[in-house]
């Protein structure tokens, strides 16, 4: 029995440990959502809790402007502090949405490194089979200029192949290139650096 309601009492405090830190969560996205506002509440509730400070106050004998002074000095140090609030929030809004984008372009470059390094390794073997190929067909056909410049165009045409996929599985970037309707729009590679 004394062990049950140990157990139960664990179980409560972790419940509200768990809808504090939910609570937590919202107010902090809540925050970042509106700083403006959430600014605005913090100045007016310093304002207002400021004129109540001063009436009472000025119920009292002997007010000095050095009193108001003293009461509305801290204003315009919390506006700034709140514009100042609202610009950071903003920034950090704008370097977040910055390192989204470099992640998914991180995510892109990783991807197309996949796929150029899996068809490197599905066009290897057949292009080493053409390649023997195209060997044996030179030395049977000899000296016959027609089919060596064909026999050179397939080999130049393959050296083209291994080229780009090794391009492709090395570059750090790439360009969108738009072919046609057909075709669509195909990853490049910049031709500069």
């Amino acid at each position: 029995m004394m062990k049950q309601n140990h157990c139960d009492h664990y179980a409560k405090g972790a419940g509200a440990m768990s809808v504090l830190r939910n609570l937590y969560r919202q107010m902090k996205k809540y925050f970042v959502q509106y700083p403006a506002l959430v600014s605005g509440y913090i100045i007016y509730c310093y304002l207002f809790i400021s004129i109540i400070h001063l009436f009472f106050k000025v119920k009292h004998p002997g007010i000095m402007f050095s009193d108001v002074y003293d009461i509305f000095s801290a204003l315009p140090f919390m506006w700034l502090l709140a514009v100042s609030l609202v610009k950071v929030i903003e920034y950090q809004s704008v370097v977040h949405l910055k390192d989204q984008v470099l992640q998914i372009k991180n995510t892109q470059i990783r991807t197309m490194h996949e796929v150029a390094k899996g068809i490197q390794h599905q066009v290897n073997n057949p292009l080493a089979v053409i390649s023997l190929s195209l060997d044996q067909v030179k030395r049977k056909v000899g000296h016959d200029p027609a089919v060596l410049k064909k026999v050179e165009t397939i080999e130049d045409s393959m050296k083209q192949i291994i080229s780009a996929l090794q391009k492709f599985s090395e570059a750090e970037r790439y360009e969108r290139e738009h072919i046609d309707d057909v075709v669509g729009t195909l990853a490049s590679i910049p031709n500069k650096p």
